[in-house]
């Protein structure tokens, strides 16, 4: 197994041939840079890993937002 490892600005745009990780072995994965739109949080790393870190944001902003708006989701008490 590939040992994990920080990933750096300059790493961005590597092609990495094989990443081995405990949920599979991904081959030709580019090493990308991400952000929210809404926090400013980034992420560097594998482009598969990136997709998790901008949903995982939208999901949490989305669920902030409504509560923070007092929504009930049409579930009143």
């Amino acid at each position: 197994m590939t040992e994990p490892r920080e990933w750096k600005e300059e790493d961005v745009g590597t092609v990495i041939e094989k990443l081995v990780t405990p949920s599979g072995t991904y081959y030709n994965v580019e090493i990308v840079r991400a952000y929210c739109q809404v926090c400013a949080a980034e992420f560097i790393g594998p482009v598969r890993e990136a997709g998790g870190f901008i949903g995982g944001h939208e999901c949490y902003h989305a669920w902030k937002f409504a509560t923070e708006m007092d929504e009930d989701g049409g579930l009143t008490v």
